[in-house]
């Protein structure tokens, strides 16, 4: 496996981190618990991809186990915020949205706990079904936010077409459910590294590629979702007049 490819990785996560750090200052100034609960989860997010990706671009000996597993448990402390915003975003009245979050905290907290406890701290070890317990929660998180990013773009569209909506908000509901589907696909693609790491005792440089790409995507995503430069949202707009415009005409 190549540096290149860990180098990609920690690109990946600073710019969740960035775009974390930007959340938090709105929320800073606006007080809203979905801000919060967004930013501290790119930003712990970012933070964990650094954790991974530094002790494979350099060798720091010893202090690669302590440094990876510090990656898996901010990455499972992130999952929270991730489960909690989408929760309280699209699913804040059903209860069995609460259990969820819960169940796949659970899950995590297990996975990774057992998981070290006998012995595998990096959480390379596909053939320990405690790995498999630790993979569920942080894939059917993703999966839950791609689900209900495509769900509120349908309902958004609608409201578009009739002015209640303005075509940006329907555009990041869009490319947060792309993060979630990309963040699903990433997680498939780990199972196979992780499986040829098992038997190979290295990581597969094609497996890794797609997998640079997929977390390549999923930064994109959060960058246009939440930073979009001006053009980017004027094409979004398409030169269609603001909800406001077409309220007060």
């Amino acid at each position: 496996m190549e540096s290149s490819s860990f180098i990609i990785e920690f690109l990946c996560g600073a710019i969740l981190f960035a775009v974390g750090v930007r959340v938090l200052k709105l929320a800073l100034r606006t007080g809203g618990r979905h801000a919060w609960l967004l930013g501290t989860y790119l930003a712990l997010s970012g933070i964990s991809y650094g954790f991974y990706s530094i002790p494979l671009i350099f060798d720091l000996g010893t202090l690669f186990t302590p440094l990876t597993f510090a990656g898996r448990v901010i990455y499972s402390i992130s999952v929270y915020f991730m489960l909690e915003f989408t929760r309280l975003a699209f699913r804040s009245k059903q209860v069995w949205a609460t259990a969820l979050v819960y169940a796949l905290m659970l899950s995590l907290t297990v996975g990774v706990s057992v998981s070290a406890i006998r012995g595998d701290w990096e959480g390379y070890g596909v053939s320990n079904p405690w790995f498999w317990c630790e993979w569920l929660g942080y894939t059917l998180g993703p999966l839950w936010v791609g689900i209900e990013g495509i769900l509120a773009l349908r309902n958004a569209r609608k409201r578009v077409r009739i002015g209640l909506c303005e075509p940006i908000v329907a555009n990041r509901y869009l490319l947060w459910g792309l993060f979630g589907i990309f963040q699903v696909c990433a997680s498939l693609v780990i199972v196979q590294m992780y499986a040829g790491y098992e038997t190979e005792h290295a990581f597969a440089f094609g497996p890794d590629l797609v997998l640079c790409g997929f977390e390549t995507l999923t930064a994109f995503m959060v960058w246009l979702a939440f930073c979009a430069p001006k053009l980017y949202r004027n094409w979004v707009a398409g030169g269609a007049p603001s909800v406001s415009s077409r309220i007060g005409s």
